[in-house]
């Protein structure tokens, strides 16, 4: 394992598997892997299940079994205090990968909202599109020193929104943007991850008020606040 620091708040950790074939979908640009640390560690939970979290692969090479895992350093839970302290020569149980959802490549448009949780994933699809595809994405992040860059061949534009010292999930500024963006006609689909309540009041805005169809709308909430473990 390699362990290299993408913004103060994001680790990449490069993993290399040991099976000889990676099951990857090559027509997913999404695809999740359910990960858990080695047994018997520090945080194993004694007696029960293995503990385990779910990330997207930000970048795989089928052939050398290389998988890019980017890791938000946010919150006191399991998986953030395994990634603080991973180091090159650590082991990692997996399970997967499995295909996640992933906006039609036939859309008229494409709508994108997430906080740094879904940035990885919202990368990847980004990085997917077809050339000349409109998307607009909205990122909501703790401050300017954890925008990434974001690269793609659709017709890409970027609301990069900042916290500022708030906390995760209380601004309600993702919603807003949303709200206020120029909306796109045509067959749009809308892809939203993050924290489950402003998740399920984006939703309902597309649903409702934009009539987005239902097999046109991906949402996701990732955490939840409150919950122990989650961002702060």
């Amino acid at each position: 394992m390699a362990v290299a620091p993408l913004t103060p708040a994001m680790l990449r950790l490069t993993v290399q598997v040991e099976e000889p074939h990676l099951p990857l979908d090559p027509s997913c640009p999404n695809q999740v892997l359910r990960l858990s640390p080695p047994a018997g560690g520090a945080d194993a939970l004694s007696g029960a299940r293995p503990a385990s979290r779910t990330y997207t692969i930000r970048r795989a090479d089928p052939a050398s079994g290389l998988i890019d895992l980017d890791v938000v350093l946010h919150g006191d839970g399991l998986f953030v205090r395994w990634a603080r302290a991973a180091a090159p020569g650590d082991a990692l149980d997996f399970t997967g990968p499995r295909p996640h959802a992933v906006p039609s490549p036939a859309a008229d448009a494409v709508v994108m909202a997430t906080d740094e949780t879904g940035l990885p994933a919202l990368a990847a699809l980004a990085e997917a599109a077809p050339a000349g595809l409109p998307m607009h994405a909205v990122v909501e992040v703790a401050d300017a020193g954890e925008e990434l860059p974001l690269e793609s061949a659709a017709d890409l534009r970027v609301t990069w929104l900042h916290r500022d010292g708030a906390a995760a999930g209380t601004t309600g500024a993702l919603e807003r943007a949303v709200r206020s963006l120029p909306w796109p006609g045509g067959a749009v689909d809308v892809w939203v991850a993050g924290e489950a309540g402003e998740v399920r009041a984006i939703r309902r805005f597309a649903s409702i008020e934009r009539g987005v169809e239902r097999d046109r709308l991906h949402a996701f909430g990732y955490w939840r606040r409150g919950r122990a473990g989650s961002p702060a």
